[in-house]
This record gives C-alpha cells, sequence and structure tokens, in this order.
C-alpha cells in the first residue's frame, strides 16, 4: 500500500462534537484520510473527563477521537471569534451535536456557517430530531433506548426495569450513518460544487435498527392502537415488566421450541448455532442424528402439536449439547457446513487467533499513555487504504500547529493565550 492516499485526501473536517456518536463518525473520515481538527472547550469535552485514566484522557475518547488533530479554544471569547471564522472557512465538513441552541450561541450553526463558507457540508446529530415536542431537550443513547422501544424490546430486566443495552447502539450507528452520508455530500459536492445540511437523530436510528419490529407494521393500525392501549392500562395498574412481558408473549404467535437459531450450553461453555432455512436446518438434524416431527410428513401443524414437539424438540438438543465440548462440537457442525461460534467475552479476543490472522487490532502511540491497542478501520480498501493517522490529541495539543497554519504569527497565538481564549 506503499504511496496510496486514503479516498478523503485532502478534505478537511471541522469536528464541534461531542460524547460518542459525531466524535466516531470524525474519526471514521480520518481514517479514510480526512484531516480532522476536533474542536473542544478549554476543560476538554465531557467525555475526556469520564473515568479518566490520567488526568484529561478517558479510555472511550480514546477510541473515539483517534486521527485527529485538536484545538482547546471557548468560543464564546470574543477574541476567539475571527478564529471560529477561519476555521469554518478552512473547512470543507463541519459537524456538530451540541444540546439545542447552543450551536446557534456558539454561531457554528448551518446558517452561520453557511453565511461565511456557503460551501460548507454541515452535520448535525440531534438527540430526537428537530421538530416535535422532544426536539428542545437534552438527550443520550439511554434515552434514545427507551423511548424508541429498544429498551423493551428484549425481557433483560433488572430489579423490575427493563436494561438498556449496553454499548450504546444508538450511538454508534448514529456515527457510522453521518459518516455515511458525510461521503454522500462530498461526491455531491464534486459534481455541482454545492454544500448541504445533513440531520441525524438518535431516535430516528434507534427506530430504523427495529425496522422489523411488529410494532411498526403500518397495516395494522387497530390491532396496535390496541395493544398500545392495553400496555397503558397495565402500568396504570401497577404491573410488573415481568407481567408485561408475560402478556406481550401470550398475546404474540407462540415461538415453539427453536432449536435452529440459538444459544446452547456445552460440557465447558456455550456456542452458537444459525440454521436460516429448510437446507441448513436439515444438515444440523443430520450432524445431531435427530428428527423433527415438525418437518415430517403427515404432521399436523395445530399449535397444541406445534408447543408439544418444539418443547421436545428444546429438551432434547439442549441435553445434547451439554455432552461434548465446545471445540468437539465447533469440529462436528463445521464438517456439516453450518454457521457456528463459541460465545466469547471481549477480553479474550485480544489473543484470539483468528482475530490476529485479520490484524482486527492495531497499536499506535499516545502521547501521553505510550502504546495503544485498539480495533482497526472496520472497513479495508484496496486503492485506497485506510488507516490511523495518529491517537486521540492531547487536550489542546495541536493549538500552535493549527493556528500558525490558518496564518496565525507566535505573538498573535499568545495574544489568544494570555486572553484565555485558547488553552
Amino acid at each position: 500500500m506503499d504511496g496510496l492516499t486514503g479516498a478523503l485526501e485532502g478534505v478537511r473536517v471541522l469536528d464541534c462534537t461531542q460524547i460518542i456518536a459525531g466524535p466516531l463518525s470524525a474519526s471514521l473520515l480520518s481514517e479514510m484520510g480526512a484531516d480532522v481538527v476536533k474542536v473542544e472547550p478549554i476543560e476538554g469535552e465531557p467525555w475526556r473527563l469520564q473515568a479518566e485514566l490520567i488526568p484529561k484522557e478517558s479510555r472511550n475518547f480514546l477510541q473515539q477521537n483517534r486521527g485527529k488533530r485538536g484545538i482547546a479554544i471557548d468560543l464564546k471569547h470574543a477574541d476567539a471569534q475571527p478564529v471560529r471564522e477561519t476555521l469554518i472557512r478552512w473547512a470543507d465538513v463541519l459537524i456538530a451535536n451540541y444540546r439545542p441552541g447552543v450551536a446557534e450561541e456558539l454561531k457554528v450553526d448551518y446558517e452561520s456557517a453557511r453565511a461565511i463558507n456557503p460551501q460548507i457540508i454541515y452535520c448535525e446529530n440531534t438527540a430526537f430530531g428537530k421538530e416535535g415536542p422532544y426536539a428542545k431537550r437534552r438527550g443520550y443513547d439511554i434515552i434514545a433506548q427507551a423511548i424508541s422501544g429498544v429498551a423493551t424490546s428484549n425481557p433483560n430486566v433488572l430489579d423490575d426495569i427493563p436494561q438498556i443495552v449496553a454499548f450504546a447502539p444508538a450511538d454508534v450507528m448514529t456515527g457510522i450513518a453521518m459518516a455515511w452520508a458525510i461521503t454522500g455530500a462530498l461526491y455531491h459536492k464534486q459534481k455541482t460544487g454545492q454544500g448541504q445540511a445533513i440531520n441525524t437523530a438518535l431516535l430516528h436510528t434507534a427506530l430504523f435498527m427495529q425496522a422489523g419490529a411488529r410494532e411498526i407494521r403500518a397495516f395494522d393500525t387497530e390491532a396496535r392502537h390496541a395493544r398500545v392501549e392495553k400496555l397503558h392500562e397495565m402500568q396504570r395498574a401497577g404491573a410488573t415488566m415481568d407481567d408485561v412481558y408475560q402478556w406481550r408473549r401470550s398475546s404474540q404467535p407462540e415461538l415453539t421450541g427453536n432449536i435452529y437459531y440459538r444459544c446452547y450450553q456445552t460440557a465447558d461453555g456455550y456456542i452458537a448455532i444459525g440454521c436460516l432455512g429448510p437446507g441448513p436446518r436439515a444438515k444440523l438434524r443430520e450432524a445431531l442424528q435427530i428428527e423433527d416431527p415438525r418437518y415430517e410428513p403427515g404432521f399436523e401443524s395445530t399449535p397444541e402439536n406445534l408447543v408439544r414437539a418444539g418443547n421436545e424438540m428444546r429438551e432434547l438438543c439442549e441435553g445434547l449439547f451439554k455432552q461434548k465440548t465446545n471445540d468437539e462440537w465447533l469440529a462436528l457442525l463445521d464438517s456439516f457446513g453450518i454457521a457456528c461460534g463459541p460465545m466469547k467475552f471481549v477480553d479474550e479476543l485480544w489473543e484470539d487467533e483468528h482475530v490476529a490472522a485479520n490484524k482486527y487490532f492495531t497499536e499506535y502511540e499516545h502521547p501521553l499513555l505510550g502504546p495503544i491497542a485498539a480495533p482497526s478501520p472496520i472497513v479495508r480498501m484496496s486503492k485506497t487504504p485506510t488507516r490511523i493517522q495518529r491517537a486521540s490529541p492531547t487536550l489542546g495539543e495541536h493549538n500552535d500547529q493549527l493556528l500558525g497554519e490558518l496564518g496565525y504569527d507566535a505573538a498573535q497565538i499568545a495574544a489568544l493565550r494570555d486572553a484565555g481564549a485558547i488553552r
């Protein structure tokens, strides 16, 4: 890959974002070669200060902000106004995800930005969207999961409270969507010379991830309204979440003994199998040397028969899988071409042979923390390779370098620092 450059080489991105979705999107652009400058308040953005490893450096900040240069500046300071305007003129892309009203206050909203740079591509992420009763609320991934139904989509309950998905799926998927949209906007700009505004929302992403959920079926409006009213009635009556889940299960078609797409306990661990379609399911029965009456000619598919046969098959398979180790099952299932894999903890993957063979982790240097091992870029391109340009910036690390590139001399930079406009 010597001599090859990233697909976004020469693209300049001004990253005025915090926490996960926005910073992640900008980091993804940097891995495609973009020059990304992260703008932070003088005290540092909140994610830098969350569960610090050392002062002003946290594990989550390192991951979502790698590849960028950083400037720490007080955008509210009068002396910072010319710097802000120069940065906007410098940028091809401006990304923002402040709480409602803050971008306008800091003059980094779309209207302010395009008044300075008419061709700017402006990508703004909000929690809930720019319209409607929630628009002015502050929000995070946990709120999007709660409102969207992600938190109640599976019966994961602790002390009768639905639990969220831990890895912040609305944030992560929104960050990927933002980077995807920005690359599309850059292509449009290349063809037309026009910038544009892009809007994303955590709530919208969370709803999109559940596109197949039964509640989204528009053709069943009356039944859906009845279900919602029943849920509200149960909540008003003080029903527990276990009661709600039991009612939801009873009001849906019975899941009768799923043996083909699930996780099993083995003699020394757990294994996942996936058999979708008649062919793979037949292979699993062959591998296990079992017969499933539900696939036999003449089986009467009454609800009672399906429940009985399904429960019998589930109990049979659960007992069979406990008789062999993970390695023994993997070898057998592989010989039949059945999709399978062991269940692992994240910590195990750092030394996993397969992960190492595919170079899914990489190492790079942080100026304060030294060598860092982290996931490598999630896409690989043969002609325009992706790479981690650098570690996440320390707070204000590139102030002097960036301001120098923008035309400020040493005396002017010192004056900004003395005035408290930059760190």
